[in-house]
């Protein structure tokens, strides 16, 4: 079965309906989802086109979703998916944001065997499996920067809570040394520019983001050749886990040991 055409037609075909309804304007705020965040119109459009997909091409998979959250199955496929990363950019107006999903044959981020992602309003389609990455069927390769001083970096920095903003104080130094810094609002879109270049390294010090906000573009990145080091212990992650996933992704290994060492991380 070609999972990467599987994912491939149908983030196309949920591009097509989000970015129309993104231009039509005037977003419905609805009820939280199932992982307690704000929920929009658009959010349930994205996912429902999905997960129709999904169910018409992988029956019986297990589906995490972050707006219903797990769907049980009962093949050993799981598949996981933002129908829409950044939510609050669309809503807003702000023209960045994507669809993501990952395939995976066991319940361990190291069990995904294909991703991909599209940038909605460009409609660049971002795909990773069998040890390559490709945009637009081209296929992708990340810079070579290692010093901290010529890194443009990206951060997730969505301060929630104390623990997560003295999780933050540590990058004060990393915002003083290296050349840029980038917010985007869109941590898939922020993954994937790693592996093709656009920024050098993507960094999540606090456990904000969840497992579909991120491990697909990881994915992505990770076949692109980008050295992905999880801040936990087994190096490693659950896809059905409702914990947060604090990581750092850069186009070199150097860059990202030099990342971690400012970050005062044991790697």
């Amino acid at each position: 079965m070609d999972y990467s055409d599987i994912i491939s037609k149908t983030l196309i075909k949920a591009q097509n309906a989000i970015k129309e309804r993104y231009f039509e304007g005037n977003h419905s705020q609805l009820d939280k989802n199932a992982f307690g965040d704000i929920q929009y119109d658009i959010d349930v459009l994205a996912e429902k086109i999905i997960i129709d997909e999904i169910n018409k091409n992988l029956s019986g998979a297990t589906i995490v979703s972050e707006e219903s959250g797990i769907i049980e199955g009962s093949a050993d496929l799981f598949v996981l998916i933002d129908p829409l990363d950044g939510s609050l950019n669309s809503v807003r107006q702000i023209p960045l944001f994507s669809s993501t999903i990952a395939i995976a044959k066991g319940n361990k981020f190291s069990d995904i065997i294909a991703s991909g992602a599209i940038d909605i309003i460009h409609g660049d389609l971002y795909l990773g499996d069998s040890n390559k990455a490709t945009v637009n069927n081209i296929p992708t390769k990340p810079n070579t920067v290692e010093k901290l001083n010529e890194a443009v970096i990206a951060v997730d920095l969505n301060i929630r809570s104390k623990k997560a903003s003295k999780a933050y104080q540590n990058m004060i130094k990393i915002f003083d040394i290296t050349k840029a810094q980038r917010i985007l609002g869109s941590a898939i879109m922020e993954n994937v520019y790693v592996a093709t270049g656009a920024i050098d390294a993507f960094i999540a010090p606090s456990k904000q983001l969840r497992t579909f906000d991120c491990l697909p573009a990881m994915h992505i990145g990770k076949q692109s050749g980008l050295f992905i080091r999880f801040l936990n212990e087994m190096n490693d992650f659950d896809l059905l886990s409702k914990e947060g996933v604090s990581y750092v992704s850069s186009c070199t290994e150097t860059l990202g040991n030099n990342i971690l060492n400012e970050l005062e991380y044991d790697n």
